[in-house]
């Protein structure tokens, strides 16, 4: 009986928009606190008065803003709403648009309610601080999802939006390979780019959209120096890079980010592989948590990006099942580590260490691991076929 509820879109669906919803309920409605929402609603705002991006706001807000100019076109029907209001729909508008995305992948019934199943409680996280970084996964899945679909000017669309909102979104050129129309894909990237950057001019100015990109550049390179920050409690950096300086183990993430860079790019030389859908698939799931491993900016609701690839690969991967339930389940530890579950534990280890970073690395250094050596069947067609009929 448990086994068909699981096995169910109906079940998850309840679990995926109940979890969103509990958040509202939470922090919308109970406490009244959705500082967060309040600063992607100012970015809007200030847009259209022109007043500056970057700076603080504390008689709206606390801390500062991080994303794009063009950040302000997305948030722009919600922000026209009452507070409340839009960031009620703002958090469902986020579960909703990577729910979609996941349905979306190359996978049979069984497999993508399982990468829902993984990333529910990362997702809630996320909701819960009204994290765009929702939507930054939701659109990386999104352009692999339309490439494979060979509609690559739908997928530079969405590369473009999270280039210009919060910069993730240039991890998306690592499907670039496996276009099929690859002058399409740059050509079409090039006119999305030009566009999206010259949209929020049309209810501000050129001269003001221009000089807040270069201070949203100014401000990126503060923040990155802030969040290297290991003498006092600090949220930010909850990566592998700082669990290597905080740990005392390595301190360099220069010849850290070439080392991963490195490794990662490695899987791209077995050009033989590249029709495997198995194949694509690791290397959305390895882009993914990549993207949370090596920026100085990963924090706990920036997990949801990763636990989205590790859900991929735990569907995916042809690893030994004992190896793989074991590597899950240090993850899903991870995962649970913000909680009370772990209160005692929580600040003076987990996040002093970035402990959270760990169970992700392995996962990561497994799935680099597979794409090197494993040899995956050429089943493109034939997958993408199967997926389908199966989720109808």
């Amino acid at each position: 009986m448990l086994k068909k509820i699981v096995a169910d879109y109906r079940f998850v669906s309840v679990l995926w928009f109940g979890l969103a919803l509990a958040t509202i309920v939470q922090n919308v409605f109970i406490r009244g606190q959705f500082n967060n929402y309040l600063i992607f609603d100012g970015v809007f705002w200030h847009t259209l008065k022109q007043l500056p991006l970057y700076v603080a706001y504390p008689e709206e807000y606390f801390d500062t803003n991080h994303y794009g100019p063009f950040f302000s076109l997305i948030i722009a029907p919600f922000a026209i709403l009452p507070k409340w209001v839009g960031c009620s729909f703002w958090i469902m508008a986020n579960a909703a648009f990577l729910y979609w995305a996941i349905r979306q992948l190359p996978l049979p019934k069984s497999a993508i309610i399982g990468v829902l199943l993984i990333a529910a409680h990362d997702m809630y996280t996320a909701a819960a601080m009204q994290q765009f970084n929702i939507s930054i996964i939701a659109l990386l899945v999104g352009a692999f999802v339309f490439i494979q679909r060979g509609k690559s000017h739908w997928a530079t669309l969405f590369i473009v939006i999270g280039l210009l909102t919060k910069l993730y979104g240039v991890v998306g050129l690592a499907f670039f390979f496996f276009a099929k129309d690859k002058w399409r894909f740059i050509a079409s990237g090039i006119g999305w780019l030009v566009l999206l950057f010259c949209l929020p001019m049309l209810y501000s100015s050129p001269d003001y959209i221009v000089s807040q990109y270069y201070e949203w550049y100014v401000s990126l390179a503060e923040k990155n120096v802030s969040n290297l920050n290991t003498t006092s409690y600090n949220l930010q950096n909850l990566s592998l890079l700082g669990f290597l300086q905080r740990t005392g183990i390595y301190n360099n993430n220069l010849v850290i980010l070439a080392v991963a860079l490195g490794l990662f790019a490695l899987p791209y030389l077995r050009i033989q592989q590249y029709k495997s859908t198995d194949f694509r698939l690791l290397l959305l799931a390895s882009v993914s948590i990549f993207l949370c491993l090596f920026s100085t900016g990963t924090e706990n609701s920036t997990y949801v990006i990763a636990y989205v690839g590790i859900g991929v690969w735990f569907v995916v991967s042809k690893l030994p099942i004992k190896l793989k339930i074991v590597l899950l389940v240090l993850a899903i530890l991870a995962s649970l580590s913000p909680t009370d579950i772990f209160k005692p534990l929580k600040e003076p280890y987990i996040i002093r260490y970035s402990l959270r970073a760990v169970p992700p690395a392995l996962i990561w250094l497994a799935i680099v691991y597979e794409m090197c050596f494993l040899e995956f069947k050429n089943d493109e067609n034939n997958r993408n076929c199967s997926a389908l009929l199966q989720r109808k």
